[in-house]
């Protein structure tokens, strides 16, 4: 039905580098026909975009990412395919904002505790004003409010590499943002049962996103599908950029043994690498059911 899909993005209203409008664009570019805009805990940048699409040959499905716990590891589901409009969407989502905010104090306070002469308070400060001028720095066309300012890892790491601290992002994860430092920095997220639930309720379709990065074993990426398929997970992200060889059919397998539709999508942030680019994924396996079969109705309009 799709030729060309992208379930997978983030926009300037979480922390990727395009605006929901420069995002669109470029999907355009690219050929894109089914896009999902993603953003980690908000739906204001999917919002944004009703009143933008105006090309009847690309489709528009609303979507979120949202952040979880499974025993003590993060794991995020994605939302797929509910209504906006739906009763619950934005208490959940402010819920899971709060959640965020907590951590980020959580975050803040513990890079502190390794720089000696710095506050929390400074760094927590820096990565607001980071996170902020991102979205101002892609134009006026999509400024959420100040409440909806998502905070991420990546905007402490930017802060870091502005003092000096560390030469690059990936230096700064490595020695102050990986998941060995955050310990208790993630157990304000609630279950990955709750979070199922919550989308299950928005008439919405679970689906467990990038298995292959949590770095778990085969029995234990078993035991977390398992889990999710019970949970009343629908779907898994089977196909996505710069995977090793093999994980898919792994992935797909696990479809086929939980009853579970397959999804893709990129994990599209920014134009960085040209490894990682809206709708350039490989195609959904034949034995797998494509998620998009389960969104019935449940599109965005074009705009009129």
């Amino acid at each position: 039905m799709y030729s060309r899909a992208d379930l997978h993005c983030h926009t300037t209203a979480s922390d990727g580098v395009l605006s929901p409008g420069q995002l669109l664009a470029r999907a355009r570019e690219q050929g894109v026909d089914l896009l999902a805009v993603t953003d980690h805990d908000t739906v204001a940048g999917v919002r944004h975009l009703q009143s933008l699409n105006e090309d009847p040959g690309l489709t528009l499905v609303a979507g979120t990412e949202l952040s979880c716990l499974w025993g003590n590891l993060e794991i995020h589901v994605v939302g797929l395919g509910f209504q906006l409009s739906e009763p619950g969407v934005d208490e959940c989502l402010m819920r899971q904002h709060q959640a965020r905010w907590q951590r980020c104090e959580r975050i803040a306070d513990k890079v502190a505790k390794r720089l000696p002469g710095i506050t929390a308070d400074q760094i927590l400060t820096g990565a607001m004003t980071l996170a902020r001028d991102a979205q101002l720095a892609t134009g006026t066309d999509f400024v959420p409010g100040p409440d909806t300012l998502q905070i991420g890892r990546p905007h402490f790491a930017d802060w870091l590499v502005q003092e000096g601290l560390v030469p690059h992002r990936e230096a700064a994860f490595k020695k102050y943002l990986g998941n060995k430092h955050m310990g208790n920095a993630k157990s304000h997220w609630p279950h990955i049962t709750t979070v199922v639930g919550w989308i299950r309720s928005w008439g919405g379709v679970p689906v467990l996103a990038h298995p292959g990065k949590y770095k778990l074993s085969g029995m234990k990426l078993q035991a977390l599908v398992e889990d999710f398929a019970r949970a009343g997970g629908l779907a898994i992200e089977v196909v996505g950029c710069l995977q090793p060889w093999g994980e898919r059919d792994k992935l797909a397998q696990l479809c086929g043994k939980y009853h579970l539709a397959a999804s893709l999508g990129s994990d599209f942030h920014g134009p960085w690498s040209d490894r990682i680019e809206l709708g350039r994924l490989g195609p959904i396996p034949e034995c797998c059911q494509p998620v998009w079969e389960l969104f019935d109705d449940r599109v965005l309009p074009v705009a009129s």
